[in-house]
């Protein structure tokens, strides 16, 4: 008998649903996917683009899961925040246009909800789905049949509208959550931000100027993104310490503190979203909420010590990296979760030294506490490594993540960053068994370095370069990645705006996230490179113990991975996707072993209770 499994996994943003079957289920054309309403026992058959099966003809755009079944083995469903579902996997037996119910299973039931145990709070956002179908419909068309950029900058500018709301989440008020609890207890929040630029956000700060004080940064030239919101701030009389670095140094927390009003810490607000229309809605980012006066007590102390520093005839002063070189103690916050942040900058040195030819980065990431204990948790991986990044540099985390691929091949490594010049490098000078190694890249369309500071010498950014695994032509890691010329009936895509930076602008990793002690990394402003750790203001978290917690962040993770992988596949061209369904159940074979298959299969294993 034929055991088909399926989970769901979720945050507040979304599902994920997968599911594995052992032997191939003859006429079998793929399955639907059929959401039930745990509340009302409502069950809707869930929607999606037209994918059309091979000969068939049709002018319709969308179908349902029923008549187009999904032929593989995860898909993504976007529920309503707060809903609690499950879902019924029903395989659909027969011919196109003739096809019936197999044997179905159900999958657990999920909460799109905020909550990870009593003391933590997380919430995502859905800003790498600028680049969909969808937003390239609502969006009016330039001549070129592109969407126009400035209609998606009035739709972000708006947080009432269709394509903010889909975008942003819960995003933009969750970083309020301290705010309001300040107001509620009579408390006051301490605040450093990097980018401050959201008129709704910038409007909510003016209306309750008395319950914040803020250390902030300088961002852009000559500060052209926060000048406005700085001028109006400082014109009002908040309480707002002004942080100038010089460009190579960058003053790039985005925190908040709550103190009781009696000054005693309570709760903690870090996140990898600038306060921005763009940080809100077109890039992926996250949020973390943490209810600890222990964990606070050093936010509060960080908090200090910064803006004490602005004062400082050498800001960054070398008292000031020091004591945040002193890497604080884990903190458990009650429930078995386990919490330490790490700050920068570290280092007594003040800008990253140069790489020579042939030289070894791994030395290197020990030079700053954040890239050191990166290195020290990755380097203990047992079952898998996931992460979203936006620019780390080098060297960084990637350096590790490449090693660990050939030297452990049995680790599953998926990851996406923001853009080709993020994705690692081959070194120059290293054999092919030095220590770390970047094996198999693949080199496509490139004249030169790849490199942030030689943007010019790259014909086509998008193919420049993928890392792909062993023996395998999936990468383990992408990089952001959109359907720019169209494709076939498919819309041109916007991958971002003009002026924007990251497409991706997560900075976590989640390590071992179905095993038994995975751990969280990251989940801050820290990009996970030693520039951030030598040279900028950050905040890094290391989380164990929350099981929930890390499997929310796998999802947002896999979320913005499986969104771009086809859309990296498709501009390098090497997507083997032909635009239809099979018409023959052959099609099962590639998902019924192999090692994607015992990859899933460890995620159905070790769903979190």
């Amino acid at each position: 008998m034929n055991t088909l499994k399926a989970v769901a996994l979720a945050n507040n943003a979304g599902v994920m649903i997968v599911w594995l079957w052992e032997e191939l289920i003859p006429n079998c054309l793929g399955f639907s996917i059929r959401r039930i309403d745990v509340a009302t026992g409502k069950k809707t058959v869930l929607n999606s683009r037209l994918v059309k099966f091979k000969g068939e003809t049709t002018d319709a755009t969308e179908s349902d899961t029923d008549t187009h079944p999904i032929q593989g083995c995860k898909w993504f469903d976007g529920v309503e925040e707060g809903a609690t579902v499950k879902y019924e996997v029903v395989p659909r037996i027969g011919k196109p246009g003739k096809l019936k119910d197999g044997t179905p299973v159900l999958t657990n039931e999920v909460t799109l909800g905020f909550d990870y145990g009593p003391f933590v709070k997380a919430c995502f956002n859905r800003g790498h789905l600028v680049s969909t179908q969808w937003v390239a419909e609502k969006l009016p068309k330039l001549e070129d049949g592109s969407p126009d950029p400035e209609a998606l900058i009035a739709a972000i500018r708006d947080p009432e509208s269709e394509i903010a709301k889909l975008l942003g989440a819960s995003l933009p008020t969750f970083v309020r959550m301290p705010f309001e609890d300040a107001k509620r207890i009579a408390g006051h929040v301490l605040a450093l931000y990097y980018e401050l630029s959201s008129p709704a956000f910038v409007q909510y700060l003016r209306e309750n100027k008395d319950v914040w004080s803020m250390v902030l940064g300088n961002a852009g030239k000559d500060d052209a993104t926060n000048a406005e919101a700085r001028k109006a701030l400082h014109e009002d009389g908040a309480d707002v310490t002004d942080r100038m670095l010089p460009s190579s140094n960058l003053p790039h927390n985005k925190s908040a503190v709550l103190v009781g009003p009696d000054g005693k810490p309570v709760s903690w607000m870090l996140q990898s979203a600038n306060p921005t229309p763009t940080g809100f809605y077109t890039q992926a980012n996250h949020a973390l909420y943490i209810t600890s006066a222990a964990l606070t007590e050093h936010g509060v102390d960080y908090y200090n010590r910064t803006k004490a520093d602005c004062d400082d005839v050498q800001t960054q002063s070398a008292a000031y990296r020091k004591k945040n070189a002193a890497v604080m103690q884990p903190v458990d916050l009650g429930d078995g979760t386990e919490v330490q942040a790490i700050f920068s900058p570290s280092s007594e040195v003040r800008s990253k030294p140069k790489i020579e030819k042939g030289e070894r980065t791994f030395p290197y990431l020990e030079m700053a506490a954040s890239t050191a204990k990166v290195k020290e948790v990755l380097l203990k991986a047992k079952q898998g490594v996931y992460f979203l990044a936006f620019y780390p540099g080098s060297p960084s985390f990637l350096d590790v993540a490449t090693w660990l691929q050939k030297k452990k091949p049995q680790l599953y490594i998926r990851g996406a960053v923001s853009s080709a010049q993020a994705l690692p490098k081959q070194q120059e000078g290293l054999e092919d068994d030095t220590f770390p190694d970047i094996q198999r890249l693949r080199m496509q369309g490139l004249t030169g370095l790849l490199d942030a500071s030689h943007p010019t010498e790259i014909s086509n950014p998008h193919t420049a370069v993928a890392l792909f695994r062993p023996r395998k032509k999936t990468p383990a890691i992408i990089a952001a990645a959109a359907l720019e010329n169209g494709w076939e009936g498919w819309h041109k895509e916007l991958l971002k705006l003009p002026d924007a930076h990251a497409i991706i602008h997560s900075k976590v990793i989640v390590v071992d996230p179905f095993g038994d002690e995975p751990v969280i990394l990251g989940a801050a402003s820290d990009n996970l490179g030693l520039k951030a750790g030598i040279a900028n203001d950050e905040t890094m978290l290391v989380i164990r113990g929350n099981k929930r917690l890390a499997q929310a962040y796998f999802v947002h993770i896999m979320d913005v991975y499986s969104h771009f992988m086809w859309r990296y596949l498709h501009a390098t061209g090497r997507a083997t996707f032909s635009g239809e369904l099979s018409t023959v159940s052959s099609w099962q074979k590639k998902y019924l072993s192999g090692r994607a298959h015992d990859e899933y299969a460890s995620w159905l294993d070790g769903l979190a209770e």
